[in-house]
């Protein structure tokens, strides 16, 4: 395992395979949009315009594991451990599943939130673009726990569980 630095001070890891391929290039830090964790990229110049090409996808190509059309997945959610065994290929909805809970939620459990028409923490999660109601419950971690159920149920390996 090596590390690769980048420009804003942060650093990839990598496996001792992929570094000397990967350290032709410059790379920087870049955390898209709000999300919690950024990634190393790099800008590439194709005619007129700019790409952003992303450490995890070259090593998941270099790899033979990369299907077009699919994600990359980071296991640990770490978007800067860039070894192998830390990434594979997934789908949109496999890749929306291993993420933790949003930074604005409230009760502190991904897939549970109060419910002020009830009184009660609600567990819920979202399968196929559907939100499922799976119950309501006084103690947020019981909710925690019903929710890390259907995860593991509807998500399998891909499901970001609670620690209750």
């Amino acid at each position: 395992m090596k590390i690769i630095p980048l420009r804003q001070g942060k650093e990839a890891t990598v496996d001792d395979c992929d570094y000397e391929y990967l350290t032709q290039w410059k790379w920087q830090f870049h955390r898209p949009g709000n999300r919690r964790t950024g990634y190393a990229s790099r800008r590439e110049k194709a005619g007129e315009k700019c790409r952003r090409i992303y450490m995890h996808c070259l090593v998941l190509a270099r790899s033979g594991l990369m299907v077009d059309g699919r994600h990359v997945d980071h296991v640990d959610g770490n978007g800067l451990n860039n070894c192998r065994g830390n990434l594979r290929a997934s789908t949109t909805s496999q890749n929306h599943a291993n993420r933790p809970g949003n930074r604005n939620n409230t009760s502190g459990f991904k897939g549970v939130s109060w419910n002020r028409g009830a009184g009660k923490f609600e567990a819920h999660i979202t399968v196929s673009r559907h939100k499922l109601h799976l119950r309501y419950f006084d103690d947020p971690r019981d909710a925690a726990r019903a929710y890390n159920e259907a995860a593991l149920k509807f998500y399998g390996e891909f499901a970001c569980l609670n620690s209750v």
